[in-house]
């Protein structure tokens, strides 16, 4: 659930950049299929979207923060991102997410190949885009430091079994 959750606010993330940048030219006579002309005297254009429900109210601080946050990435970086949250399983990102916040979920070693198979920086550059983002960002100083902990541990188990070197994280 947790890494469902993630995967939603990650796409969410890298997906805003675009969408929000987009400016319509209400001067223009073609119109867009997304886009529809309000029956008001004034004609404002909106994009709807009726079968969704907005992830958070738009203009929230959460909404702003996130936006912002989102603006400090290149796209490169965040497709980089989005590719590493479908490398693992949902089993083993709801796993890896509930150890980061309390001590006693442990991972098992399948989860841990999965982590190590993702690599560091994909699992390090998840973990700092999710806890850097308005809901998480409270938590940041304890969980990032427990996610290098967590990866080091997977290393130190079943690092010499993936088939491929990984290295501790400082």
């Amino acid at each position: 659930m947790a890494k469902s959750l993630f995967m939603v606010m990650l796409v969410f993330i890298v997906m805003a950049c675009p969408i929000f940048s987009q400016e319509i030219d209400p001067y223009s006579q073609k119109v867009p299929e997304d886009v529809a002309i309000s029956p008001t005297s004034d004609f404002d254009i909106y994009v709807e979207s009726p079968d969704e429900a907005p992830f958070e109210e738009a203009g929230s601080p959460a909404m702003e923060y996130d936006m912002e946050l989102a603006h400090h990435y290149s796209h490169k970086h965040l497709d980089f991102l989005q590719a590493c949250a479908e490398k693992p399983s949902v089993k083993c990102g709801d796993e890896v997410f509930k150890n980061m916040l309390d001590e006693t979920t442990s991972i098992t070693d399948e989860c841990c190949r999965d982590i190590l198979k993702m690599g560091k920086d994909c699992h390090l550059g998840l973990v700092k885009i999710i806890f850097a983002t308005y809901e998480y960002k409270n938590i940041a100083s304890k969980c990032i430091p427990k996610s290098k902990q967590t990866w080091n541990d997977c290393v130190r188990r079943v690092g010499s079994k993936i088939g491929a070197p990984v290295s501790l994280e400082q």
